[in-house]
């Protein structure tokens, strides 16, 4: 009976699409979560223009209507004054960054070889009396036959087991430099006006 080849069996073991399948996938999963993001900025924080012609597009602003005591510079009086402020809407929703920050895969094989053994014996007897009497004499005859038969047989296989985890982590990230670099020109889009007379204090 040849010996199990153990390092050929290990040896056929697909890893290159064991690993490489959950890193392929983190890899499509960043992806996707970065054009979920762009999506989201496009839709929710822009809009378009007014002209036809023109392709680009605009900020979507909130305005907000408030009052508020402001005191003159000069005379000291206090008077209610209502305002609108207009703030670019992106800067009001966090925007969905996330990324996978690791991945490990485990990966266990377990091979097992079994033998087994298998004896069987079988032992026939046959006889056969064969006999005639005469007035003086007799004569008898015996026939015996008998047969033994012993089997063995071996066989030998190889037990497989396999187990595979995979463990994902995902975490919210800073949104890239460019997108930065947006949010910080609309901050600077940020106005608030005065929208009506003032009236004095009570």
């Amino acid at each position: 009976m040849p010996n199990p080849n153990f390092p050929g069996e290990l040896g056929s073991i697909p890893y290159g699409t064991i690993i490489g399948g959950p890193l392929n996938a983190a890899v499509e999963a960043n992806a996707d979560a970065s054009m979920t993001a762009a999506k989201f900025i496009q839709d929710v924080g822009f809009q378009d223009a007014a002209d036809d012609w023109e392709s680009s597009r605009k900020p979507v602003y909130v305005t907000f209507s408030y009052k508020k005591t402001v005191i003159d510079d000069e005379s000291g009086a206090e008077s209610t004054k209502e305002f609108e402020m207009r703030v670019p809407l992106l800067l009001l929703v966090n925007i969905p960054y996330f990324e996978v920050s690791r991945v490990t895969v485990d990966f266990n094989v377990k091979l097992n070889s079994v033998q087994t053994y298998a004896t069987s014996s079988k032992f026939d007897i046959d006889s056969e009396v064969k006999g005639k009497q005469g007035w003086f004499t007799g004569n008898v005859k015996w026939k015996v036959s008998a047969s033994y038969q012993k089997q063995k047989s071996q066989s030998q296989k190889i037990e497989r087991t396999y187990d595979q985890s995979v463990h994902v982590e995902a975490e919210s990230v800073e949104p890239p430099t460019g997108v930065t670099r947006v949010f910080d020109v609309l901050e600077e889009t940020i106005t608030e006006t005065e929208t009506t007379e003032s009236s004095p204090s009570p």
